[in-house]
């Protein structure tokens, strides 16, 4: 989304009204969310798995999304 002259990613939940945007800004990278869920949070402690996991490629994940919930493996 481009606003105020920059372009930033957002990520929202629906059902918790959870929502998080990230932007560039100076070489530097910022992030601001609100709502009950920390979805930036959630974005870090997902990415940290992944590293930990020894970065597998994109074509070794799978995603599962079920009315009960949704499921990533690597």
């Amino acid at each position: 989304m481009d606003r105020n002259g920059r372009t930033e990613d957002v990520l929202v939940d629906v059902d918790s009204g959870s929502w998080a945007v990230v932007y560039e800004d100076g070489g530097r990278w910022l992030v601001r969310q609100g709502g009950p869920e920390g979805l930036w949070d959630r974005v870090e402690e997902q990415f940290g798995r992944w590293h930990a996991a020894g970065a597998p490629e994109l074509e070794e994940f799978t995603v599962t999304v079920t009315p009960e919930g949704q499921t990533i493996r690597w």
